[in-house]
């Protein structure tokens, strides 16, 4: 027995990513992931005083072609009710030659811009370290 495709169920998807991907470039997120609320793609990282914990990579996708602005927008923030504080690193991980770290805050939460290059498939990775006091930190991140 023959069963229908869902082309127009695959297209809704294909134009929803490609939406979202340009609210991306254009800066646009969505709050951190509370009750009611959604974004892309969310993740953890933690680490130590002064030395990076394991890379994080919760995050794939491909940039668009073209008409994208290289930059990815990522926000993040210590977990809530405690006095942690980190500095944060991230970049697009390719399976080729990965991009540079590039620092994107420290503090208790901050946003920042990490390069992506248009028509690339990459994992974003980020990887933190303790500051201050804090001996252990945990962050969540969100684009």
């Amino acid at each position: 027995m023959r069963t229908k495709t869902r082309k127009p169920a695959r297209a809704a998807a294909v134009v929803g990513t490609a939406v979202a991907l340009a609210g991306l470039s254009a800066g646009l997120t969505a709050a951190p992931a509370q009750a009611g609320t959604l974004s892309l793609c969310s993740g953890t990282a933690s680490g130590a005083l002064a030395k990076f914990g394991p890379v994080s990579k919760q995050c794939s996708y491909t940039s668009p072609a073209s008409g994208w602005r290289g930059k990815l927008r990522v926000e993040w923030n210590t977990q809530s009710g405690t006095n942690q504080a980190a500095c944060v690193e991230a970049r697009m991980g390719k399976a080729v030659h990965p991009d540079p770290w590039q620092g994107i805050g420290c503090g208790k939460a901050g946003v920042g811009l990490v390069k992506w290059p248009a028509n690339t498939l990459s994992n974003l990775e980020v990887r933190v370290k303790g500051s201050g006091t804090s001996l252990i930190v945990n962050v969540d991140y969100y684009i």
